[in-house]
């Protein structure tokens, strides 16, 4: 996936975006948009729509946008999705992760002095690096939910291998001899290895 992409996930994926910013993804959503807001945005902004609703899908491919549609309600398998789909590179990275909450950039924080009234007193005393949201001023640090953020994102990267598996390209015997053929996981969501609009754009 380019570094360059940004996307905008519809009203149903609050859960995505917030793990797209986390792998360092500008990503924008709002549970408040409507879905002209969203279709706007995407437009205008020259943003990857990923939405779970086909019918802004299909309005999105029509009026030019680049869109995805994912099926899965658990984030493991919506994250493996977006990677099979789009490249999405499933690697977690303090150092270029947004912030969670409004999508800021994070700058790394050395100076306890500026993070001091930004985190608990026992955060301060046990890390020495923070990251400072520029935009909301929100500070996170690696602490103990680090190693289920990573848990995550390792359970939704080997699912990816997994769908990249099931729909590998293998010859199938068919009665007039053989040809070309793709074989398909019955656990892979049904439309990962389609020919997807968002495809067909590109």
């Amino acid at each position: 996936m380019p570094s360059e992409y940004k996307f905008i996930v519809d009203t149903m994926l609050g859960d995505l975006a917030r793990w797209l910013r986390i792998l360092g993804y500008d990503t924008v959503y709002s549970r408040i948009y409507s879905d002209r807001e969203v279709l706007e945005l995407a437009f205008l902004g020259g943003r990857v729509l990923i939405t779970r609703d086909g019918g802004l899908h299909r309005k999105a491919v029509k009026m030019g946008v680049k869109s995805v549609l994912v099926e899965s309600t658990i984030i493991e398998e919506r994250l493996a999705e977006a990677s099979v789909k789009l490249g999405i590179d499933l690697i977690v990275n303090p150092e270029k992760s947004r912030c969670p909450e409004c999508n800021g950039v994070l700058e790394r924080v050395e100076d306890k002095s500026l993070v001091k009234d930004r985190v608990p007193p026992n955060a301060l005393n046990s890390y020495d690096v923070f990251y400072l949201c520029v935009k909301c001023g929100k500070a996170y640090w690696e602490g103990s939910h680090w190693r289920n953020i990573r848990k995550v994102i390792d359970e939704a990267r080997r699912l990816a291998e997994e769908y990249r598996k099931a729909y590998r390209p293998r010859k199938i015997k068919s009665k007039k001899g053989f040809g070309g053929g793709a074989f398909k996981d019955k656990n892979a969501p049904s439309n990962v290895g389609a020919d997807t609009e968002a495809g067909k754009q590109a």
